[in-house]
């Protein structure tokens, strides 16, 4: 029997954001959801996880149905720690979910380490490197593989690096926090003057205008594995609203070829990734056959949740079964998935 101790930061207890920021615990109760429903249609399979008192899945109803699954509920964050404790010191595997801000994936990944665990995902250089945008840019832009070019903020009167409109987000972010699409001068001088009041750690780039997409390549013993290409949908109407995607992507064979080669050098230039990795591409309107990196995801995201529904292997038992030689993943081909922020999935939905 395997025991796997799945731990999601934004639903474990141990989150204060995601109790007052409804996102962050929908988009993470929407792949804790998926994580352990998958697990658990592994036969010799046991799960254990962690969540704040008053959360309740879909996937909670099969609580004390034979033995494998078994969820511990903490009133205060303090708990959370101790039974995280425990439980990275009895489990075969550890896998945890958790946001790059404030080094809470880094940390959590580095404790589980050090007190033993077998811990599914990167080496902690690997979440250093690709958590941070401002070195993720230098390193990405030293090698000359095309990412979208980034700025460090100056003094509060610097004018924008680039041409409105422009980006501004968390140098240490996930999930588009405190991202801002700036179209106006004086949004920018709000913008700078807020940052240095709040001593905050941002990083401008400019808009560019194209097609925004996501994939992920998840990293065995065996291979690295590129998953269908994803259409990401996002609202900028109120700033930016992450509205979960569409796959597999609208693309040519030339564009689909690009991304691929392009992911490929990534993998090759970046050490120390394992397990599932999450990549936001976008394709310039100015320039369709040359894919930009945006961000490197050294954890799993949102779009496992439709990822799941887009093929007949079991996603979870590749990311935690490192020992087995697992054939190739097979896609389906009969259609389209559309998954949303909240973990909803429509198959082959009619508008889109």
């Amino acid at each position: 029997m395997l025991n796997v101790f799945v731990s999601e930061y934004l639903c474990s207890g141990a989150c204060e954001e995601s109790r007052a920021d409804e996102s962050l615990l929908t988009e993470g109760a929407a792949m804790l959801d998926a994580v352990i429903a998958d697990l658990l249609e592994m036969p010799d399979c046991r799960v254990t996880t962690c969540v704040q008192k008053d959360l309740d899945l879909s996937v909670f109803q099969r609580e004390g149905e034979d033995g494998r699954f078994q969820i511990h509920r903490v009133r205060e964050p303090g708990e959370e720690q101790d039974y995280f404790d425990q439980s990275c010191l009895q489990a075969d595997v550890v896998w945890i979910i958790a946001p790059e801000f404030d080094e809470i994936l880094y940390s959590r990944t580095a404790r589980a380490i050090e007190l033993g665990a077998k811990v599914v995902g990167p080496e902690l250089a690997a979440i250093q490197l690709t958590a941070d945008k401002w070195r993720l840019f230098e390193f990405l832009n030293e090698l000359s593989l095309p990412t979208i070019p980034t700025s460090l903020p100056e003094s509060e009167l610097s004018p924008p690096p680039y041409e409105l409109p422009c980006i501004i987000k968390h140098r240490f972010g996930a999930g588009g926090l405190g991202l801002q699409r700036l179209t106006q001068p004086v949004e920018w001088l709000a913008a700078l003057s807020h940052l240095q009041e709040n001593n905050s750690d941002f990083v401008v780039q400019p808009f560019v205008f194209g097609q925004l997409l996501s994939t992920v390549v998840l990293f065995s013993s065996e291979r690295r594995e590129i998953f269908p290409i994803s259409e990401q949908h996002i609202c900028w109407e109120s700033g930016y609203e992450y509205q979960g995607g569409m796959l597999p992507a609208e693309l040519n064979a030339k564009e689909t070829r690009s991304i691929q080669q392009l992911l490929e050098r990534v993998c090759d230039a970046l050490p120390g990734l394992a397990g599932y990795i999450g990549v936001d591409l976008l394709l310039p309107d100015s320039n369709p056959a040359q894919p930009l990196i945006v961000e490197i995801n050294p954890r799993l995201t949102t779009s496992y949740t439709g990822y799941r529904y887009f093929t007949q292997d079991n996603l979870a038992e590749r990311i935690v079964d490192s020992a087995t030689k697992f054939p190739p993943l097979s896609w389906d081909s009969w259609g389209r998935v559309q998954f949303l922020a909240d973990g909803s999935v429509f198959l082959n939905p009619k508008q889109f």
